[in-house]
C-alpha cells in the first residue's frame, strides 16, 4: 500500500517520460523561443532599429517617463568649471633663495656677484665706491621688502613699474642713482611664484568631481532623437531603455534561451516532486508543457506588435488550467509567462516588468477562475473575465509606469482578451487529441450517456451499464471526500468494463436470472473468457479514441487478483492448473484514481452478491467492505498507490453510507383489518412490488 505519502489527485497522464521525450520537448521550447526571437528581429528590429553613429531613420519618441544622467552634458558641465582654474601658483623656494643671496651681496657693496648685464655692471662700478654702497644697499632694502611682500602670499604683491619707481623715489637719492636702482631691481626682482600643473589639474578635477551629475527627466512623448540626427552613445543607451532595439543580430536573447531556458524545466519538475512529497508513477507530460508555453510566446509576441503587452499568458492559463493539476498549473503559468517577457521584450526593463506582473495575476486568477469550469459557454466567460482583469491590471501598470497610456490601448487589450479565450476553447480539442491530456469538459463529455460506446453498453449489456453507472456514484461519492478528481473517476467508472460488450452473456451481471453459460464450461475456459474482457476493452478504447487515462482504468481495475470461484472450481473437479491461468494480467493500479476504481468494483459486486443472497444487515455490509478492502492490500493490490490510513478509512465510511441506501430491504408493517379477499389479494400484490424495488 505505498509508503502513505500523497501523490497528485489528478490523473491527467500515464505514460512515462523517457529521458528522449523530455529531450525533445526542452529542443521545442528552445526552438519556441528562439522562433519569436527571430521574428521579432527580421520584422522588427531589423527594420526600425537604430545603429549608434549612424543618422537615426525615423524619430524616436519617449514612451515612458524616466530619468537618466545626462553624460555628455556632466562632462561639458564639469570642463567649464574646470576652465575657471587658470593655475595654482605655489612659492618658488629656489628663486627666493637666489634672491635672498643676492639680498646680502648689494648689502655688502658688491656687484661682481650680482651676476648683472655686462653693461650695468661697468656702469656701476665706475661710480665711487661710496655711491655705489649707497644705492646697491638701497636696492637691497626694496628687494627685502618685494621678498617680504611675496613670502606673505604668493602672487599677492604685484611690483609694476609705476609701484617700483615710486619706491625708489622714497629713497631721496639722486635722480641718477634713482635710475641705477630701478636697473638694478628690474633684472634682479623675478617672480617668486610658479603655477604648478598638476596640482592645477588636480584641482580642476576635484572641482568636476564635487559637482552633481546633470540628471534629465523624459516623459511620454518627448522627442529622444530626431530623424537625420547622429545617434551618439548615450542616445542608444537612453534608446535602449526606452524599449527600442539596435540593428543588431539578438546574440544575448539567443545566449539567454540556449542557456537558461534548459534550466526551467528542472526547477519546474523539483517543484513538483516537492509538491507531490516525492516520485510519482505518472510523469508530466513534458512535450504539452513545451508546447503550450511555447505558443503562448507567440501569443505573447503576437499581442506585443498591437500594445497588447502581457495578454499572450491568457492563452497559457486556459490550456494549463484545463488540462494540469492546479499546482503545477500555477508553476507553469509563472514561470512561462517570465520567461515569455524577457523572450519577447528582449530585456526592456519596464515592458518584462508588464508582462511579468500580468503573467502573475493570469497565474494566481485562472487558480480560482478556471477550476470548476463545466460547460465550454462557462469557460469562454471566465476566461474572458480573466482577461478584463489582466486588461485592467495592464491599464493600472501602464498608468503607474507612466507607459504610452492612453485609450487607444483599451481596444487591443479587449480584443486580445477575446480572441485567446476564443482560441483555447478551439485549439483544446486538438490538443486533447494530439497530446493525450484531459480536460474537465472533455471528461463531462466523455460520461454524457449520448457516447457511442455507452449507448452500445446501455443497448448491449444492460446490467454492466447499470453496474458502471452505480460506480460511476460510489466512486464520485469518495472521490469528493478525498478530493480527487470526481469527473475523471467517473469516466473511468463508465468505460472500465466496455470489454463485456464483446461476451456480455458471459457475465452475471446480463444474465437477467437466466441459465449461466459457465456451467457447462470448464472453470479454465470460464476463466479465460472472463479475464479477456479486459484485453478486448483496451482494444475497444483503441477503436473509439479514449484517452489514455482511461485506458488505465480499464487495465488496472482488477490488478493482478485472481478469479476465486473459478480457481475453486477447478480444484474441486481435481484439476491441476497453476493459479496464474486464472489471474487478470495487470497491471496493479499505478495511481490512487485506478487503486479506488478497484476497491469500488470489488465492494460493490461482492455486496451485490451477498444482497442476493439474502443478506439484510448493515453490518454484513461493514464486514463485506472491510473484508475487500484487506483482501486486496494483503494480496498486494495497492503496493503502489499512495492511500493513506486515513483514506482508507474515509472510503470504507463513503461505501458503507452509499451501499447501505442501495442495498436494503424495507420491512412494510402489517395491518390487521379486515378486507375483502379481493382486497386483501391487491394489497399484498402491492406489497411484493415495493419490496422489490426497494431490495433492487
Amino acid at each position: 500500500m505505498g509508503t502513505g505519502k500523497r501523490k497528485n489527485s489528478f490523473l491527467f497522464f500515464t505514460e512515462d517520460a523517457s529521458p528522449d521525450l523530455r529531450s525533445l520537448s526542452l529542443l521545442l521550447l528552445v526552438a519556441f523561443a528562439l522562433t519569436v526571437i527571430f521574428l521579432k528581429w527580421f520584422f522588427e528590429d531589423r527594420i526600425s532599429g537604430f545603429l549608434p553613429g549612424e543618422a537615426s531613420s525615423r524619430t524616436y519618441f519617449a514612451l515612458y517617463p524616466m530619468k537618466y544622467v545626462d553624460e555628455e552634458g556632466t562632462v561639458a558641465l564639469r570642463s567649464r568649471v574646470g576652465d575657471t582654474v587658470s593655475g595654482v601658483l605655489v612659492r618658488d623656494g629656489a628663486a627666493m633663495d637666489r634672491l635672498i643671496s643676492k639680498i646680502e651681496i648689494m648689502a655688502e657693496g658688491d656687484v661682481s656677484l650680482l651676476s648683472l648685464s655686462p653693461g650695468l655692471t661697468e656702469l656701476i662700478k665706475s661710480y665711487p665706491e661710496e655711491a655705489r654702497k649707497r644705492f646697491l644697499q638701497a636696492s637691497a632694502r626694496l628687494s627685502s621688502a618685494y621678498l617680504q611682500s611675496q613670502g606673505e602670499k604668493p602672487g599677492g604683491f604685484s611690483w609694476s613699474p609705476e609701484i617700483l619707481w615710486k619706491e625708489i623715489e622714497r629713497l631721496a637719492l639722486p635722480m641718477e642713482e634713482n635710475n641705477i636702482v630701478y636697473q638694478i631691481l628690474d633684472e634682479i626682482l623675478q617672480p617668486l611664484s610658479r603655477v604648478d600643473d598638476d596640482l592645477t589639474r588636480m584641482l580642476r578635477k576635484e572641482m568636476g568631481a564635487a559637482l552633481q551629475p546633470v540628471e534629465r527627466s523624459i516623459v511620454p512623448g518627448d522627442v529622444l532623437v530626431e530623424k537625420g540626427q547622429i545617434i551618439t552613445d548615450q542616445a542608444a543607451r537612453i534608446l535602449e531603455m526606452q524599449g527600442y532595439s539596435r540593428v543588431s543580430f539578438p546574440w544575448k536573447q539567443i545566449l539567454f534561451a540556449l542557456v537558461v531556458i534548459p534550466f526551467w524545466p528542472l526547477w519546474l519538475r523539483i517543484q513538483t516532486r516537492n509538491h507531490g512529497g516525492g516520485e510519482d508513477k505518472s510523469e508530466l507530460p513534458w512535450v504539452y508543457l513545451a508546447f503550450i508555453v511555447g505558443v503562448s510566446w507567440l501569443a505573447e509576441y503576437v499581442s506585443a506588435l498591437f500594445h497588447a503587452q502581457g495578454m499572450g499568458s491568457l492563452f497559457l492559463a486556459g490550456c494549463a488550467y484545463l488540462t494540469l493539476p492546479a499546482h503545477l498549473a500555477l508553476q507553469l503559468v509563472l514561470g512561462g509567462a517570465i520567461l515569455g517577457g524577457l523572450v519577447v521584450t528582449g530585456f526592456s526593463t519596464l515592458h518584462v516588468l508588464l508582462v511579468a506582473l500580468m503573467g502573475i495575476l493570469s497565474a494566481f486568477g485562472g487558480y480560482f477562475l478556471l477550476i470548476g469550469v463545466h460547460s465550454r459557454g462557462h469557460l469562454w466567460k471566465q476566461l474572458f473575465l480573466l482577461g478584463v482583469l489582466q486588461t485592467l491590471t495592464g491599464l493600472s501598470l501602464r498608468w503607474a509606469f507612466n507607459i504610452s497610456f492612453s485609450a487607444e490601448i483599451l481596444i487591443p487589450l479587449i480584443l486580445g482578451s477575446a480572441l485567446w479565450s476564443s482560441l483555447v476553447i478551439a485549439a483544446l480539442p486538438l490538443l486533447e487529441d494530439t497530446f493525450d491530456v484531459l480536460s474537465p469538459l472533455r471528461l463531462m463529455e466523455l460520461s454524457h450517456p449520448s457516447n457511442p460506446l455507452l449507448k452500445r453498453l446501455q443497448m448491449e449489456a444492460a446490467g454492466t451499464y447499470h453496474h458502471s453507472l452505480m460506480l460511476g456514484t460510489l466512486a464520485e461519492a469518495v472521490a469528493d471526500k478525498l478530493g480527487m478528481n470526481a469527473n475523471l473517476l467517473k469516466a473511468g467508472a463508465y468505460f472500465h468494463d466496455i470489454g463485456k460488450l464483446r461476451r456480455p452473456d458471459f457475465f452475471v451481471e446480463n444474465q437477467m436470472g437466466g441459465e449461466n453459460v459457465h456451467d457447462e464450461l470448464k472453470p479454465s475456459l470460464s476463466a479465460l473468457v472472463i479475464i479477456a474482457h479486459v484485453r478486448e476493452g483496451l482494444e475497444l478504447a483503441h477503436e473509439y479514441h479514449l484517452p489514455r487515462v482511461i485506458r488505465s482504468f480499464i487495465a488496472e481495475h482488477h490488478g493482478t487478483t485472481a478469479l476465486a470461484y473459478f480457481l475453486r472450481k477447478a480444484r474441486n473437479m481435481g484439476l491441476t492448473i497453476p493459479r496464474e491461468q486464472f489471474c487478470y494480467p495487470g497491471p496493479k493500479p499505478q495511481s490512487r484514481e485506478t487503486g479506488l476504481m478497484m476497491l469500488v468494483d470489488s465492494v460493490e459486486a461482492a455486496v451485490r452478491a451477498e444482497s442476493r443472497a439474502g443478506s439484510e444487515s448493515i453490518l454484513d455490509v461493514r464486514d463485506t467492505i472491510n473484508r475487500v478492502i484487506d483482501s486486496k492490500i494483503t494480496e498486494g493490490q495497492l503496493d503502489d498507490v499512495d492511500f493513506t490510513l486515513r483514506d482508507l478509512s474515509v472510503i470504507r465510511e463513503t461505501l458503507l453510507s452509499a451501499l447501505r441506501t442501495v442495498y436494503h430491504t424495507r420491512k412494510v408493517k402489517e395491518i390487521q383489518e379486515k378486507e375483502s379477499p379481493q382486497h386483501t389479494t391487491e394489497k399484498q400484490e402491492d406489497d411484493v412490488s415495493e419490496a422489490s424495488v426497494a431490495s433492487r
